[in-house]
């Protein structure tokens, strides 16, 4: 086992998207990391990894690939198991995989196995990951667990009717509300570890297609807010779901 001083973070669903940008965020810092570069398939992650490693401006951030697959139990051991093994603790967790609906099928689209293929990434993926993570997580003298997450998971809000993409978000605003829920449960039950929910707000990524791509603002700007979870600037807000953007911020009711 390698003796690591720099934090070390895993991000997953972080090869593309609001992930990468997250991932980039960090890599520039003036904190040094060990980033791990969660991707479900390693060839897209590696480079990932080297574009990262291209741009990063901090010497001592280290950049590497893991695999990782929150849709399969037998992945997520797997990766644990190599950071144990690699590097003796996981100080911060970016929980950021998710999917909109299923794959190769229409955004309302409401059987049963399309809830369940949305429920098994962004939920049951996401719930296991994080509780698998914790004797890791309590090897640091700081640990940390980071959510992203979706205003569109508040039931305050839905109840007040915030629903922007209407029946057709359903399932993955009830995706989101489950693990704002867990996110709340830990917060009050695992009080060694911090916890957020962060709600990045529409990002110009293909996460939404072309709607978020030409709508969103920018992914680095959004993926700030995970920083400054990470890097102490959101103490006030631990156990939170949380937002900032055009300089202001705040919190969301669950």
């Amino acid at each position: 086992m390698a003796t690591v001083t720099s934090p070390v973070i895993l991000i997953t669903g972080a090869n593309q998207g609001l992930g990468f940008a997250i991932a980039e965020v960090f890599s520039q810092s003036k904190h040094p990391y060990t980033i791990l570069v969660g991707a479900r398939d390693q060839t897209r992650g590696n480079e990932a990894v080297s574009k990262l490693l291209s741009t990063k401006t901090n010497e001592k951030t280290t950049i590497s690939t893991i695999g990782i697959d929150l849709a399969s139990s037998e992945s997520i051991t797997s990766a644990l198991e190599k950071i144990a093994t690699n590097y003796g603790r996981l100080d911060i967790l970016v929980n950021n995989a998710g999917i909109f609906g299923a794959p190769g099928k229409t955004w309302n689209s409401t059987t049963r196995p399309d809830w369940r293929t949305i429920f098994e990434v962004n939920v049951f993926g996401a719930i296991e990951l994080v509780e698998t993570a914790f004797p890791l997580l309590l090897k640091s003298p700081s640990p940390r667990v980071i959510v992203v997450t979706s205003n569109m998971g508040s039931i305050s809000k839905v109840a007040n009717g915030h629903v922007p993409c209407g029946p057709v978000g359903a399932y993955y605003s009830s995706s989101k509300a489950a693990v704002n829920a867990m996110v709340a449960n830990w917060s009050q039950t695992q009080k060694g570890i911090k916890f957020w929910a962060t709600c990045p707000g529409l990002v110009a990524t293909q996460f939404g297609g072309d709607f978020t791509m030409h709508q969103g603002r920018e992914p680095t700007e959004a993926a700030d807010i995970v920083r400054k979870c990470a890097e102490g600037e959101k103490e006030d807000v631990v156990g939170h779901m949380i937002w900032d953007q055009d300089g202001k911020s705040g919190v969301y009711e669950w």
